[in-house]
Formats: structure tokens, C-alpha cells, sequence
């Protein structure tokens, strides 16, 4: 029967279930933000796109600047294209600093039943917009990593690589939409218009010109940069410590920063050389204007001539008759066969060489280096200049056609013109000039010193040293801890050396300093010393970077 009136049935037994919050969910909290907002407001993707307003300016900037000049050579028989249309063409330009081949494509009025097409492919990196690429992500990334460390310490391998991904994912993105804006068509007016066709709503009277660059070299590049240069930056803390557990790591990863170093001195002052070759003999100032974008390539090429590789200019050509297939010529130029034609003033190009093997033995003296480094040292110096050498030439490839109106009356010619040095000849010169910097020079500096500081040079010892006190422990985010939070015996924080730590590399230098170390030194001596605890068996040493801190 029903209840009486006034009567409420009990409640329920058991612990009560979340309140009712109508049709969502039933009682689950509702996140109303959409995912794609949570993806890009999130927490770790936040530092990604901050990072990525440096470089994306320089290459907005880098097309503005290229856009603004208005006036042309054939402005009396073509009007100039507006600036919106110029402004697209230098944004496809500008990601040839990314790799992106720029192409160029013209098709002429129908005339007579066929129509001429040319289509022009460069592929040239103005290494100027490049290196300023680089370097505003660097910096925006070194930013990002302080205001990283701050909340969560010390990054691990794993972390370095996801934030190395996403940076290179959210500039992939970037560079994608560069490249969607970016190209024009137009049909630039001549004093020769005629009307319109009659029903196809085109000016078949004027030419075609379009502009535009390839996404897929832009897109690979940008991974390949974008994500080295974040996992550099953010595997900081990583590096230091494989360096501090191993002695190669630690070699190579010194060679490594020692042969930038002496690259940046090397290729900047061969740069500055090419600028005033360019500059003393162009007839005008456009020609230097535009050497400014191609400054690292001018003193990449100077500096390889003057190494001794061969500069080698290629034309060739290819069409649809059989007397025009693989038809080439090669002019080859080399610092020991300068011809009558090549004045021997180039011979003046050797003193860059001399002076980049100077800077790369000087640069190794200083730092102290074993004869195991300045190997290595060697090798990373010789590669990557080969590396930064092989891109730094320029090649043109022009493809013209007929159209008739069959397809047997069209007519197919393909032409490559190509400048740069030869592959082999600068690997074997960088190889032999890398030797005399890194192996020869330093004992010959040492020799003329007088064995440098009190002490003959061989190279820092790398033997065990007597520990200096530490400090404390605290619950700070850089001590040395377990998954648990726990502190581990003999493995050190953020720069504070260990029991069986290696000693400092070069005079007065330590493994945190070599590697670009931001951390504060460790405590003075005068610290009260820890408290002893047993040492832990070698066979349960960390081996990751995990171990520093306790993740969230």
C-alpha cells in the first residue's frame, strides 16, 4: 500500500554517492574547456609556444624587409607587383633559410595556339636568417628551461626529449602555416592588354607569374633544428651528468663545445672577409644588400678555397632531342692551379685556414686537453665544418617548355647550373687542417710558454681525488634522491662533486662549467660536513638521471 502521507522512506545505507548534476555525467565533474583549447593552454605545451615567437619573427622580419623595395628593372614593361604579393614571395623565400627550395614559375600569353612555361628552382640558404633562426630559439629556449628549473628542478632524459618534441612539433606547425600564406600568382599588366577572352573570365594576354617554396624540406628541417636545439638546451642536466658517470661522454661532449666555439670565430671573421669582397667590388649597393642574407655561405666558400678544396661551378643541360641529353660542363678552381684568368690574390684566402687552425689549437691549449680530446676534438671540428660547408652552395635548376596544341609538338628542356665546393676535397682538407689545430698546435703553444702554468702540457689528470666537504643535505629539488625521496650516498647534486667524481676538466674548470652550467656553485668548505652514512655497493650506483629528484 502507499505510504501515509508525511512519510519518507529511509536512507539509504553506505557511504552517499556523488550529487546528481543532471544529464552530465551523472555526478562526474564536467570540464567544459574543449580539448583542443586544454591542448594548447596546457602546461606542457605552454613553454613550446613561447619559444616559438623568437624564430617565427625573425622570419616574418627577414620577408618584411625583403618586401619593401618596390622598385624593379622591368617596371617599364611590367607594373610592380603590391606589396601584399611581394610580402607572400618573401615569406615562401624566407623558408629557404629552412631548407625549402623557392621556386618561381612563369607561363606566357597563348600566342599562335602554343604557350612557353619556365619554371625556376632554387635551392640556396640564405644562412644568415638561419643562424638568427638558431640563435632566437636558443635563447627563447634557455629562457623557457630557468622558468622550467624553478618549479620542477632538474630535468630528466626522458623530459628533455618531450619537451624537445613538442618544440619541434609546435615549429613544424609554424613553418606549415608559413608556408600556406606564403606564394603569389598574379598577371602583372603591360602596355599590350587586350580584352578578355569571351567566356573564360581570364586575360589570356598576360603572362602568369607564381611564386612559392616546397613544404615537405621545409617541414623535415625545421624537425631536425627545431628538435636538436631543444634537446640540447633541455638535456642540459642529462649531459652533465653521463659526463660526471663517464669519462667519453665527457670527452666528446667537450670536443663538442670547444668546436663550436672555435667554428663561431672562424666562420664570423671568413664571413666579414666575403663582406668586403662583395662590398669593394659591386658596381652598386643592391649586390651588397643582398650578400648581407648570404654572409656565412660567402665565408664558408672563402674559407674552403682557402683550405685547399676545389670550388666547382656545374652547367648542365638536358632536353627531349637526343643531341641535347646529359650535356655538361664543369669549371673547376682550385687554390693550387689558379689560372691565368684568376688573379692569384685568392692565394691571400690561405690565411684563414691558418688562422682557423690558430683559434682551433689555441682554443684546445686553453682548456687543457689530453691527447684523446684533441682527438676527438679533431674529429667533431672536421665534420661539422664539412657538414656546414656541403650546404652552404647554391643550385639553380630551370625548366622550359612549348606547349603546342598536340602533345608531339611539346618541347621539354631542362638546364642546372650549380656553385659550391666539392664534397671530398673539403672532407680531406678540413680533415688535415683539423689535425694541425687540434693535434699540433697546443704542444707547440705549450713549447713556447714554457709548458704553460707550472706544469708540462699533457692534459688534466682524470684520477681519483680526495672528496671536499659537503654540505648538509636539504630537501632541495638538485639533491641527489631515490623514487622514494630518499638521499642517495655518492652521488652528488647539480654541480657538487663526489667521492669518485672525476676531477675538473682544464685549469680551474669543472665538468659543470665545461658543459655550460647555470647552477650556483656548490657550498663553500666551511660547511658543516654530512653526516656519515654507509656507502652504497657499486653494483646499485644510479645510472640514471632519474635519481636526482623525486618526481611529481
Amino acid at each position: 500500500m502507499p505510504p501515509a502521507p508525511g512519510y519518507a522512506p529511509p536512507p539509504p545505507s553506505g557511504p552517499p554517492g556523488p550529487p546528481a548534476t543532471g544529464s552530465w555525467g551523472a555526478g562526474r565533474p564536467y570540464d567544459g574547456q574543449p580539448p583542443v583549447q586544454r591542448l594548447l593552454a596546457g602546461p606542457d605545451w605552454r613553454p613550446a609556444f613561447k619559444a616559438a615567437l623568437a624564430p617565427t619573427a625573425v622570419l616574418l622580419l627577414a620577408a618584411l624587409i625583403a618586401a619593401i623595395p618596390g622598385d624593379y628593372q622591368y617596371e617599364y614593361r611590367f607594373r610592380s607587383p603590391d606589396f601584399g604579393s611581394r610580402f607572400g614571395a618573401m615569406l615562401s623565400m624566407a623558408l629557404s633559410a629552412l631548407g625549402a627550395p623557392f621556386k618561381l614559375g612563369y607561363q606566357s600569353p597563348l600566342s599562335g595556339g602554343r604557350a612557353e612555361r619556365m619554371d625556376f628552382v632554387f635551392r640556396v640558404a640564405p644562412m644568415t636568417v638561419t643562424v638568427l633562426w638558431c640563435l632566437a630559439l636558443w635563447y627563447a629556449l634557455r629562457a623557457g628551461l630557468r622558468r622550467r628549473k624553478a618549479v620542477t628542478g632538474q630535468l630528466t632524459r626522458s623530459q628533455a626529449a618531450g619537451e624537445a618534441l613538442r618544440t619541434a612539433l609546435v615549429l613544424a606547425g609554424v613553418t606549415t602555416v608559413i608556408w600556406a600564406v606564403g606564394g603569389t600568382t598574379q598577371q602583372p599588366r603591360d602596355s599590350f592588354d587586350v580584352p578578355d577572352y569571351p567566356g573564360t573570365g581570364q586575360d589570356l594576354s598576360r603572362p602568369v607569374i607564381t611564386a612559392g617554396s616546397g613544404w615537405l624540406e621545409a617541414v623535415g628541417w625545421t624537425v631536425l633544428l627545431a628538435g636538436s636545439l631543444a634537446f640540447a638546451v633541455y638535456g642540459t642536466d642529462a649531459l652533465r651528468w653521463a659526463a660526471w658517470r663517464s669519462r667519453s661522454v665527457r670527452g666528446w661532449a667537450v670536443a663538442a663545445l670547444t668546436a663550436g666555439r672555435a667554428l663561431g670565430v672562424s666562420v664570423g671573421l671568413s664571413s666579414l672577409a666575403g663582406f668586403v669582397l662583395v662590398a669593394a667590388n659591386s658596381s652598386g649597393g643592391a649586390e651588397t644588400g643582398v650578400s648581407l642574407a648570404f654572409l656565412p655561405n660567402l665565408g664558408l666558400n672563402l674559407l674552403g678555397f682557402g683550405s685547399g678544396a676545389t670550388f666547382r661551378a656545374h652547367s648542365g643541360t638536358t632536353g627531349g632531342e637526343t643531341s641535347w641529353r646529359d650535356r655538361g660542363e664543369d669549371l673547376d678552381l682550385s687554390f693550387f692551379d689558379l689560372h691565368d684568368e684568376v688573379s692569384a690574390d685568392w692565394r691571400w684566402a690561405a690565411l684563414l685556414a691558418l688562422f682557423a687552425a690558430a683559434v682551433l689549437g689555441w682554443t684546445a691549449y686553453r682548456r687543457q686537453l689530453d691527447a684523446a680530446d684533441r682527438l676527438r676534438l679533431a674529429a667533431v671540428y672536421a665534420v661539422a665544418l664539412t657538414g656546414l660547408m656541403a650546404v652552404a652552395g647554391a643550385t639553380m635548376t630551370r625548366s622550359s617548355g612549348m606547349a603546342g596544341w598536340s602533345r608531339t609538338s611539346d618541347l621539354e628542356v631542362s638546364q642546372e647550373n650549380a656553385v659550391g665546393l666539392t664534397f671530398l676535397t673539403v672532407l680531406a682538407a678540413n680533415a688535415v687542417w683539423a689535425v694541425v689545430g687540434a693535434l699540433l698546435v697546443p704542444p707547440l703553444l705549450a713549447a713556447a710558454r714554457g709548458g704553460g702554468a707550472g706544469a708540462p702540457y699533457a692534459g688534466a689528470p682524470y684520477g681519483p681525488t680526495p672528496p671536499p666537504p659537503m654540505p648538509t643535505p636539504t630537501p632541495a629539488p638538485s639533491t641527489a634522491r631515490t623514487p622514494h625521496g630518499a638521499p642517495v650516498p655518492g652521488v652528488p647534486a647539480q654541480g657538487a662533486p663526489a667521492d669518485d667524481a672525476p676531477p675538473a676538466l682544464g685549469a680551474g674548470s669543472g665538468v659543470s662549467e665545461v658543459l655550460g652550467s647555470d647552477e650556483a656553485p656548490p657550498a663553500s668548505a666551511a660547511a658543516p660536513p654530512a653526516p656519515a652514512e654507509a656507502p652504497r655497493p657499486a653494483a646499485e650506483a644510479p645510472v640514471d638521471p632519474s635519481v636526482w629528484r623525486e618526481h611529481p
